[in-house]
């Protein structure tokens, strides 16, 4: 009869902690988003280097409302675009992502480190950039602290004056604890 007792203790206490997650997965709201900013980049006639940032933010109630309670954050895909050059034909551009304190390569199709701004804008080629845990926790930091993560691009191009904008597109999977 102990045998049984002690059984049937350790079976009630098993299923608590295992209705404990259920209800804990009950309260948990997934949302699926997309982030899309622009950046429109000017270098001036004899510049070779450029800098802009923008704010960006999930643009979801559910998420602002409970920004103290994000329990996970993933960025599924991360991609750029070039969509308009004006200015000088054929330049070359190489440069980086910022975003936070983590440094993503760009414009790093194939084994080239660059891109002819040129022909990515004609070809409409989308560039998709590695995503590391880095980049998902320097994200989330900023969104936990204020709502918005800046991101900026940086670099250098061949020949100026050229004027720019790239399309940086994230797909971003938050899971919020509603209670």
């Amino acid at each position: 009869m102990k045998k049984f007792t002690i059984f049937f203790a350790l079976t009630i206490f098993a299923l608590a902690f295992n209705s404990c997650d259920a209800v804990d997965e009950l309260t948990e709201i997934d949302v699926d988003t997309t982030i899309t900013k622009d950046l429109v980049i000017t270098v001036a006639e004899g510049e070779t280097t450029f800098s802009e940032s923008a704010s960006i933010s999930i643009d979801d109630d559910d998420v602002q409302d409970n920004l103290d309670k994000i329990e996970d954050l993933q960025i599924t895909k991360l991609t750029y675009q070039i969509l308009s050059v004006s200015g000088t034909e054929d330049v070359i551009a190489s440069g980086s992502f910022t975003a936070a304190s983590s440094t993503y390569p760009w414009f790093s199709a194939g084994d080239s480190t660059s891109v002819n701004l040129t022909t990515a804008a004609a070809d409409g080629t989308v560039y998709e950039i590695e995503v590391n845990q880095a980049l998902v926790d320097a994200f989330e930091a900023d969104l936990r602290s204020g709502a918005t993560a800046t991101l900026s691009a940086s670099g250098t191009v061949s020949d100026a004056p050229v004027t720019f904008t790239v399309r940086i597109t994230a797909d971003v999977k938050v899971t919020v604890d509603a209670i």
